[in-house]
């Protein structure tokens, strides 16, 4: 044989092997009926590969023999080219333990309104974040601000523009198999042992709820063992931060500053020539003297964090039972000299079993344990953030003898400086003198019990439960500044929180299927309890530095004490879900609560649902279309009820026996009266949308316009003088918040190794008060000394800015210009001239976007997010244009008026300085590139070995922020230290001050699994 002949041999060789190797299978997949099937997904084991059935419930897939096929959890081994029909109804032992559990109502609600991410959609973001921050920019409807950028902050979710009238987060209940979590108890849970997230919107899901519900529920489920799966998996990652810092902001270096402080202190009042007494004069030799001493605080305050990341799980399951184990780790010591950051270990643990054929049931326990210690963002110079920006760019950090050498205390430590600002504090010694922790201890978890009672009805019952030890301790030492200073000798603080919280559900739920017709019925009652006892302990006058126990303290103050609350629910669910040939979905809710917030008369509240759907792809009419090969139309319409925004015992008369007069207890009664009446907040909503696929998966999402009329809002209103100067909480106030949300997902590419796909989400959502208290504006109370002011109008926005309106500068003798109340411009500045603005912080669009590509075994994403619409005031933009603060200054800010004629970017200088108006309120617009993984997973090089998946991969969170405003506009918090979330009048992303900036990392990890 000739060497063509064999090369023609060869290649007809290797074609035969080809096709032996790889072929086209084909079968079709049927539903529980017996009826072809569309768009059932079908997964390679073990691979990244998925494909659909066609609208026949066809599947033809270029795959190997022996490949194995997983179908809606059922496993099928590739030994046949055809594998014929595949019926969903059978009964196979291959099939999931999961699968054969009937699942109660609270954890599969029917899918309109509902967007769900899978555990893959998360993979690529920062572990040691927590998921409520994951979510942001993956979801529409949903609205997640980080607080700020400290290590383990919480985001402020908002789905669907949930709000008050009274300021405070409408935060989404958190239901974590089967139990209920706060907002602030989500970062116990680590992103690593989420499987899936179920975003619940709409009223006729949330009403299963209850009033838990009203401002949208996220149901998460724990990764759970596969059939016959018996895997090791660990995870680790390693990485550092460096903050990104304030945009737009460019701070006068030392000879900048000292040169403008110079200049503005020869400026005379334009009148009487006096001067104005600013600045600090100085000779040139002067100022070149300082100016050797220059530096940039951040380089003293700031450091690069250290990040590392650690997770391993066992997962078994043997087919009548299935467990998994986790164990995590992560840590991020911050960006600021001095501090830990945040620390946290996970671990949990869950069992479901079959027990007998008719009896399941399953355990979940989660555990964590966290330490957090921060800087305090108050707005004053015992912030760190405060000093960085403010502090005398020329002023050294420790203070130095007439030689320029460093001074040293009694103990041989430097001395820092403390005139390096102009309250005269070295913040630099009370960081190093002051240690402040929060420690937590999270256990929560659930278990249940399922029994078939007969073939088509089912009992399940459900306890849930969470237990919260929470302690603060914060220790300024004797060595300390501010003791010094103060003459307290140490000062220590210890608060500790003991919280339990259970809920416990029992359910009937009855199926039936005759024909082409499925029913199901369920009867549930709920009853949730949560408690809670609080210790505060403070002192003063500690011996020493090293020795912090309270027995130490020479005096406890007046300010310690201790309190209790409880709180409880009830609640009856009836619901009732129909369909019809998988084509029509019929869905009805009703729950009636009751509550121990509201008043005595008015405890019960009914609230309801209904949803319909129609799957129009499998009518006659779509069949064999080639363009729209998808398309489910939905509308939901209910009614559910809202108890979050009622205080405590305020429906109830107690007496303040807190303080004494002449050593005997007083006793002093409410300054309010009680309302038996006052009820819950109710939100009517109504949604109504489309799910579509266009070109088979080459195109699909969904659309969706919803409508919430929410009223019965809590206020607090004053009664006539005669009563005693009371006052008394009613139910008032009506607002609508409508808006648009669409999903968007293209798969650019698909092919065996390569794909691409691009999605992105959009949410606008628009507001307008109808109803204020029977008045026409109503100003917004607030909890601290710096938040702007806000006001509701009717008819209008809510929590519109009202300020005084800042037009420019007069060109002639540099003064500042203003509209007053009438219209009319005018230098002179009058408190009274403030308007509403008709601007508000509440952004009109917003979501995110990104991509995912694979390439012969790379992996490449990026994931950006996006707020449009917003307005913040910028107090930051504020004190670093305001010359008579004596603070540091942005360059800019030497572009003031000087002469008549002049246009410049800031008025002449004057003692009043700025003032708060709309010259300083600005669009907090941003697009932020939030994530870029790139990864490898290797496969051919791992055939044979014990290793069944390895991935390396290289990841950068946060990296670049674009913005035209002037310092953060991601942060929700402009200071956590002065206003929190729980606060009456806190209004998210309405203000920005000196906080902890938002963070850059950069980090490399690996996933194994054995």
């Amino acid at each position: 044989m000739n060497e063509e002949s064999s090369k023609k041999v060869k290649f007809i060789g290797l074609l035969l092997l080809s096709s032996l190797t790889y072929a086209q299978i084909k079968g079709q997949v049927n539903d529980e009926l017996g009826f072809p099937s569309q768009d059932v997904e079908i997964k390679v084991k073990n691979q990244d590969q998925t494909f659909y059935t066609d609208e026949n419930g066809h599947f033809s897939i270029d795959l190997p023999l022996g490949t194995i096929l997983i179908i809606n959890g059922l496993e099928y081994k590739v030994d046949h080219y055809d594998l014929g029909i595949i019926d969903l109804k059978s009964k196979s032992e291959n099939i999931d333990l999961d699968i054969v559990v009937v699942k109660s109502i609270f954890e599969a609600p029917q899918s309109a309104g509902t967007t769900t991410l899978k555990g893959d959609d998360l993979k690529n973001l920062n572990p040691s974040t927590s998921i409520d921050q994951l979510l942001s920019g993956k979801v529409s409807g949903l609205s997640s601000q980080a607080q700020n950028g400290a290590p383990g902050s919480n985001a402020n979710v908002v789905i669907r523009g949930a709000i008050g009238l009274n300021g405070g987060v409408k935060n989404p209940l958190y239901v974590v198999d089967g139990t209920y979590l706060s907002a602030a108890d989500i970062v116990a849970l680590n992103p690593n042992d989420v499987e899936e997230v179920k975003v619940l919107k709409d009223a006729s899901q949330v009403a299963i709820y209850g009033s838990r519900g009203a401002n949208g529920v996220i149901l998460i489920t724990t990764k759970r063992a596969k059939k016959n799966e018996g895997v090791i998996s660990y995870s680790s990652r390693v990485g550092f931060g460096e903050n990104l810092g304030f945009k737009n902001i460019n701070l006068m270096n030392g000879h900048q500053f000292l040169n403008f402080q110079n200049e503005i202190s020869q400026l005379k009042d334009l009148e009487t020539g006096r001067s104005l007494g600013l600045g600090v004069a100085r000779s040139q030799e002067e100022i070149n003297r300082l100016s050797q001493y220059a530096h940039n605080w951040k380089d003293d305050i700031f450091k690069r964090s250290v990040i590392s990341s650690h997770y391993l799980t066992f997962n078994k399951n043997d087919g009548e039972t299935a467990q998994s184990f986790s164990l995590g780790y992560d840590q991020d010591n911050g960006t600021v000299e001095f501090y830990k950051g945040f620390e946290r270990i996970t671990s949990s643990i869950n069992i479901s079993s079959k027990m007998k054929d008719w009896l399941r049931y399953g355990i979940d326990i989660n555990g964590a344990y966290t330490k957090r210690d921060l800087p305090s963002d108050v707005y004053n110079f015992s912030s760190p953030f405060t000093n960085i920006y403010l502090n005398y760019p020329y002023a050294s950090v420790y203070e130095l003898d007439e030689a320029g050498n460093v001074k040293l205390d009694e103990t041989g430590a430097p001395i820092y400086n403390s005139n390096v600002n102009i309250l005269q504090n070295p913040v630099l010694d009370q960081m190093k003198y002051t240690d402040a922790e929060y420690r937590n201890f999270r256990l929560f978890g659930s278990g249940f019990l399922e029994a078939d009672l007969t073939e088509k009805l089912t009992f399940r019952t459900t306890f849930g439960a969470r237990y919260n030890r929470n302690q603060f301790e914060s220790f300024v030492s004797p060595l300390a500044f501010v003791s010094k200073n103060r003459g307290t000798g140490g000062s220590k603080a210890d608060i500790g929180d003991d919280r339990f919280a259970y809920n416990w559900r029992n359910e009937f739920n009855y199926i039936n299927k005759f024909d082409l017709h499925t029913l199901r019925f369920t009867l549930a009652s709920e009853y949730s309890n949560e408690k809670n006892y609080n210790v505060t302990l403070r002192s003063e006058g500690y011996p020493s530095g090293d020795k912090s126990v309270q027995s130490l303290a020479n005096r406890i103050l007046n300010s310690s004490l201790t309190n209790r609350w409880e709180e409880a629910r009830f609640g009856y669910l009836g619901a009732v879900s129909y369909d019809y040939n998988r084509k029509f979905f019929l869905d009805f809710y009703f729950r009636r609560d009751g509550s121990s917030l509201a008043g005595l008369e008015k405890q019960y509240g009914n609230f309801w649902g209904a949803s319909v759907t129609w799957d129009v792809a499998r009518e006659d009419f779509l069949k064999g279309n080639q363009y729209l090969t998808g398309l489910k139309l939905k509308a939901s319409y209910g009614e559910v009820g809202d108890d979050s925004s009622i205080a405590r015992y305020i429906n109830q008369a107690y007496v303040n026996l807190k303080g004494n007069y002449g050593g005997n207890t007083t006793a002093i009664p409410p300054r309010y009266a009680i309302d038996p009446k006052m009820t819950w907040e109710t939100n009517r909503k109504l949604n109504v949308g489309a799910e579509f696929d266009f070109f088979k998966h080459i195109v699909t999402g969904s659309f969706a316009y919803f409508n919430d009329n929410r009223k019965n809002f809590i206020f607090r209103t004053l009664l006539p003088i005669e009563s005693g100067d009371l006052s008394k909480t009613v139910n008032a106030g009506e607002i609508t918040s409508k808006g648009i949300e669409l999903d968007l997902n293209i798969a650019a590419i698909s092919q065996k190794n390569f794909k691409l796909s691009f999605y992105g989400n959009l949410t606008s959502v628009n507001y307008k008060i109808n109803e204020l208290n029977g008045k026409d504006e109503l100003l917004i109370g607030t909890g601290d000394e710096i938040s702007p002011s806000m006001i509701h109008v009717k008819g209008q926005s809510p929590y519109q800015f009202r300020l005084v309106r800042y037009v420019g500068i007069n060109p002639e003798n540099g003064k500042n210009l203003y509209l007053d109340k009438d219209g009319h411009i005018t230098e002179e500045y009058r408190a009274e001239d403030a308007v509403a603005t008709g601007k508000t912080p509440l952004p009109k669009l917003y979501g995110g976007f990104g991509l995912n590509t694979h390439f012969y075994g790379f992996d490449i994403s990026a994931d950006f997010t996006y707020s449009l619409g917003a307005y913040m005031y910028n107090y930051t933009y504020r004190d670093l244009t305001n010359a008579p603060m004596n603070f540091n200054q942005v360059v800019e800010a030497n572009d003031f008026w000087r002469n008549p004629g002049d246009h410049a970017k800031f008025g002449r200088p004057t003692t009043l300085g700025e003032q708060e108006s709309t010259k300083y309120l600005e669009k907090s617009n941003y697009v932020m590139f939030r994530n870029l993984s790139i990864g490898y997973t290797f496969t051919e090089l791992l055939k044979n070995t014990f290793i069944k998946n390895l991935r390396l991969y290289a990841q950068v969170q946060n990296l670049a922020l674009w913005t035209k405003y002037h310092g953060d506009p991601v942060s929700a918090t402009g200071s956590q230290s002065m206003m929190s979330v729980g606060d009456a009048g806190y209004v998210s992303g309405s203000y920005s001050l000196f906080t902890y900036p938002q963070v850059r990392t950069y980090s490399l990890g690996f996933n194994i699994t054995f």
